[in-house]
């Protein structure tokens, strides 16, 4: 009798499984493709104003756009491809397995850092103080 329970929890968990991979195919395609086009439009506006090489606010947002990329497409892009095509790179090449997760941590903890960074350079600059408006500069930012 348990064995017949078993099987049939089994079944529902395999039919919720391939319930949920088309949906999420489809989130992680919309994901991916307005997060790549957003983070190479701010990329490009930055470069073009160049606005980066005078103000730190600028200077972490240029920053964070090339790291959210990386993310996108280091992160997002391979667990589509296994979850979604069973094309799996980290059982192809060990030093990928070993390494990914340890890259897109340090990049997602980066781009929180430069958030904070970013929230604190907007208080600063913003700041009724002389001398709090003046430590923000470029120079302490880069």
């Amino acid at each position: 009798m348990s064995s017949n329970n078993n099987t049939s929890i089994t079944l529902a968990i395999l039919q919720l499984q391939s319930a949920f991979r088309y949906p999420s195919l489809i989130l992680g395609f919309t994901l991916l493709i307005g997060g790549v086009l957003g983070n190479i439009l701010n990329i490009l506006v930055f470069m073009k104003v160049g606005n980066y090489k005078n103000n730190a606010c600028s200077l972490y947002m240029f920053v964070r756009a090339f790291i959210d990329l990386y993310i996108l497409l280091a992160g997002l892009a391979t667990r589509m491809l296994a979850t979604g095509f069973q094309m799996d790179f980290t059982l192809m090449n060990r030093i990928w397995c070993k390494t990914r997760v340890g890259f897109l941590d340090i990049n997602s903890q980066s781009t929180f850092t430069l958030i904070c960074l970013q929230a604190i350079d907007a208080f600063m600059c913003s700041s009724p103080s002389v001398a709090v408006r003046q430590k923000s500069n470029i120079q302490i930012a880069g």
